[in-house]
């Protein structure tokens, strides 16, 4: 493991203690999120704040907001954890500390598909929309996986720089990009608003599972093909402490 400041480990490397509330939490938030997402399928309530935020969907916002879209899509988005994870490891010498990271990302955001598939909720009416998206996507529009990528990811680089001098920092940053990516999905006329509270709140609840999947069985199976190297960034993600 690495070696931190008084032998400390970063906080996503260490095993989970509360198991049994994280499962529950996920369990409970997944037939919420089924429940929940049957009951839009046929009630698109918030369909008229999607006509509204879609209106602003012009100039300048009008392009970020599709460009985040497209530059997020899976395709992309799959090589962009790759490539963090690479950072993480080059900078810290530690492959754990890297399959770590993205096992979080992954194991957040790939569940989400399953949603998709069974609750089918259809996306919002393009022919409703001031400004409609091209191409018209055709998958279900519950919950956002796009936010969810976005959440997962803002969680994993917290749970890397948790308990040091930069937490506060991922928290902020990972606000602003959730908020960002929730504002142009629906803004794009893509997704509802209760997808993104949907994604969020789903995010918020398998990650820390998905951190003990990723930690307490995965990397332990692994261990003995993994090398064990002193980090550098030892002073960036040791636990921080007032002098």
């Amino acid at each position: 493991m690495i070696a931190q400041q008084g032998g400390v480990r970063p906080y996503l490397l260490r095993p989970t203690v509360s198991l049994g509330r994280a499962v529950g939490a996920v369990a409970a938030m997944a037939v919420l999120l089924f429940t929940l997402g049957f009951a839009l399928r046929s009630h698109p309530v918030d369909a008229g704040i999607v006509r509204g935020l879609n209106e602003l969907h012009v100039g300048l916002w009008g392009v970020i907001a599709s460009g985040l879209y497209r530059a997020l899509e899976p395709i992309i988005a799959i090589p962009l954890v790759m490539l963090l994870a690479a950072v993480v490891w080059k900078a810290s010498r530690d492959m754990r500390l890297a399959l770590a990271f993205s096992g979080v990302v992954a194991l957040t955001w790939l569940p989400t598909e399953v949603f998709k598939v069974v609750v089918a909720r259809p996306r919002p009416d393009m022919a409703a929309l001031a400004h409609p998206f091209s191409p018209a996507q055709s998958d279900g529009s519950f919950p956002s996986g796009h936010t969810v990528f976005v959440a997962a990811l803002a969680i994993a680089v917290f749970y890397l720089l948790k308990e040091t001098r930069w937490a506060t920092a991922a928290i902020l940053g990972g606000v602003i990009a959730i908020a960002t990516i929730s504002v142009a999905v629906v803004s794009d006329g893509l997704h509802y608003p209760t997808d993104v509270i949907a994604s969020i709140c789903w995010a918020l609840a398998m990650a820390p599972v998905a951190r003990w999947l990723t930690v307490d069985l995965i990397l332990p199976w692994l261990d003995g093909f993994l090398p064990s190297r002193a980090s550098p960034m030892s002073e960036v993600i040791a636990p921080h402490r007032e002098s």
